[in-house]
């Protein structure tokens, strides 16, 4: 074998490297060379994430609870004790001075299923009789944290439901979040609820829908069969899906759990109704202490939001007499009747012929859909109050995927006086529009209040699951409810609660006889001119947002000035959650990133 010539030159291939000429190598380390390349790295990446953060995204941390339930605040984890819900009660003053700590710390809240009141201190709760027997200390959270695209409204307009981040006009030192609800050159109209505009130039105002993805993203839930309390059933508290004849209820004990599933055989037109029946204050601690539980009282579904039934330190020690300090308030648990509703179940299609009913009622009237086991054909249709025949004047068609047996997650929504339904996590697109006028069917809205009778519950039973020659079985039925917005007036009280000008009776929800207070709600607008928008938070009873502009905020050196923010204040649009809080963790959620709606 031929030696190898140590002298031979390096080559690539067969070409010789070529020798370079006029330059002196000098011996430099390359750990030089690395530190410098390691900080010109570090350089433009600072550079780049100022460029970005100053003129295209930034993050931003959702500072209080305006925006709840899609965007949460400072806040509390809870997993209820007698029913196992997971909700969140505000704590967002517990991040203040020492002072404010030690006078507005969250120490209780209400579980929204099961409405248990649960002590968040454990050596407060103790010297009580009275006072929540499971008790736990618990720590609070940051809130979600978000992406704001600041070169959104660059290239184009802002839109009606975006949620958009602003300095807010009083104070150009804070960053506000809320949700776009005015545009330029209209006038906004809150009544009942819900949102009108009346364009510039025209005479009548006309109710804004929100579309179906927003409506998903702010709706609150009402109940859930799969979170009855065991206890409570026992105890002869009323489940809330009363069955008639033609469904059979299977009632089993899952732990601390009764859980539910209903059948039916089909054979002629039937149907369940679901009765909103909370336990008020006194239950629980009746229950715990052995006592006889109060009769259960059917009510009208109300703007209840567990985020706001927060029990501030200061309220348990100003509450020394009582027997159980720990008690929310009526004022926060809803005073305001919602007819906008979801019904929700998990369907189990056991035949191939017959139609399966959902039912949805407002003021008396029914909002139905009918879907044909048969052909899979579902058909919207409206019975006004009072009629067993459907209006000629709505009729909408579409096919979907519930054709023949099967299992099925069915929701059906009628919200904003538009009707809605998703199969398996779908919108279902019909042949027409299915929105409808409220005025020309039923007359002027400025009447309208619940309605119940011994013939027809209507508002009382306002959600309703049916068959008609159809053998099913249902089970994990959920109702939810529509955003609420208060028709709040430069705040002319302290704490905006209440769409009337007096504090409604605490019964009002539950007697008939009272309900035509609800006629008399407040109706409030405000006009807007070029480059003026309006904002309002998710969480209506609890957002300082544009409705109260006018009034002084203490701790504020100014006010703004009227009820509108200006097109310069806009920062950006809110776009993603992408450090979403993990259930009493502080490692993020990464499979809740989601877009904001």
């Amino acid at each position: 074998m031929a030696k190898k010539n140590k002298n031979r030159k390096r080559t690539v291939g067969n070409v010789p490297l070529p020798k370079p000429r006029g330059i002196e190598v000098s011996a430099v380390h390359p750990s030089h060379n690395a530190w410098r390349e390691t900080f010109e790295s570090l350089a433009i990446a600072f550079i780049l994430a100022f460029l970005i953060r100053t003129f295209v995204v930034e993050p931003f941390v959702i500072p209080t609870g305006s925006m709840s339930p899609a965007l949460q605040g400072v806040h509390k984890d809870l997993d209820c004790p007698r029913c196992g819900q997971r909700y969140r009660v505000n704590a967002s003053t517990d991040g203040q001075t020492p002072e404010d700590r030690n006078r507005a710390v969250c120490v209780g809240g209400m579980c929204p299923m099961c409405r248990y009141t649960m002590a968040y201190d454990k050596s407060l709760a103790r010297p009580y009789p009275q006072a929540p027997k499971l008790s736990a200390n618990e720590p609070s959270y940051s809130g979600d944290r978000i992406i704001v695209n600041k070169f959104w409204y660059s290239y184009t307009e802002p839109e009606r439901w975006d949620v958009v981040v602003f300095k807010y006009p009083g104070n150009s030192t804070d960053n506000y979040i809320k949700r776009l609800v005015g545009l330029p050159e209209e006038t906004l109209q809150i009544y009942g609820g819900d949102l009108f505009v009346k364009p510039d130039g025209e005479d009548e105002f006309l109710i804004e829908r929100k579309p179906p993805r927003t409506a998903l993203a702010m709706r609150e839930q009402v109940h859930d069969t799969n979170r009855d309390p065991a206890i409570l059933y026992e105890a002869g508290w009323p489940l809330r899906w009363q069955n008639q004849r033609g469904w059979k209820p299977n009632t089993t004990q899952a732990g601390k759990l009764a859980r539910q599933v209903y059948t039916t055989t089909g054979e002629s037109e039937s149907w369940l109704h679901y009765v909103h029946t909370p336990p008020t204050n006194p239950v629980w601690p009746l229950l715990e202490a052995g006592g006889v539980v109060p009769q259960a009282k059917r009510q009208l579904v109300s703007d209840f939001n567990p985020y706001n039934t927060r029990i501030p330190l200061d309220a348990v020690r100003g509450r020394k007499q009582w027997s159980n300090p720990f008690q929310v308030s009526p004022l926060s648990q809803g005073v305001h009747w919602v007819g906008d509703l979801f019904v929700e179940a998990d369907v189990d299609v056991q035949s191939d012929q017959g139609d399966l009913l959902f039912e949805l009622v407002e003021a008396g009237n029914r909002f139905r859909c009918s879907l044909d086991v048969a052909t899979g054909q579902a058909t919207l249709a409206i019975l006004p109050d009072g009629s067993d025949q459907p209006t000629a004047k709505f009729s909408v068609v579409a096919d979907t995927v519930v054709r023949g047996t099967g299992k099925h997650q069915i929701t059906f929504a009628n919200v904003d006086d538009a009707l809605h339904l998703w199969i398996d996590g779908r919108l279902v697109e019909f042949d027409d529009p299915t929105t409808y006028e409220w005025d020309k069917l039923f007359g002027p809205r400025k009447g309208m209040m619940p309605v119940t009778s011994e013939a027809d519950p209507g508002d009382l039973a306002p959600a309703r699951i049916g068959s008609n020659g159809a053998k099913v079985a249902v089970d994990r039925l959920q109702v939810f409810r529509d955003i609420y917005y208060i028709a709040a007036e430069n705040g002319n009280i302290n704490n905006i609660v209440s769409d009337y000008d007096d504090v409604p009776p605490p019964d009002l929800l539950a007697n008939p006889r009272l309900w035509g207070i609800i006629r008399r709600r407040r109706t409030v607008e405000f006009p807007l001119t070029k480059d003026q928008f309006f904002v309002m938070g998710d969480n209506s009873p609890q957002s300082s947002d544009a409705r109260l502009w006018n009034r002084e905020f203490v701790g504020q050196t100014r006010k703004p000035g009227g009820n509108y923010l200006e097109r310069h204040l806009l920062i950006g649009r809110a776009i993603s959650v992408v450090w979403p809080h993990t259930w009493k963790w502080v490692i993020p959620g990464f499979t809740d990133m989601r877009r904001i709606e």
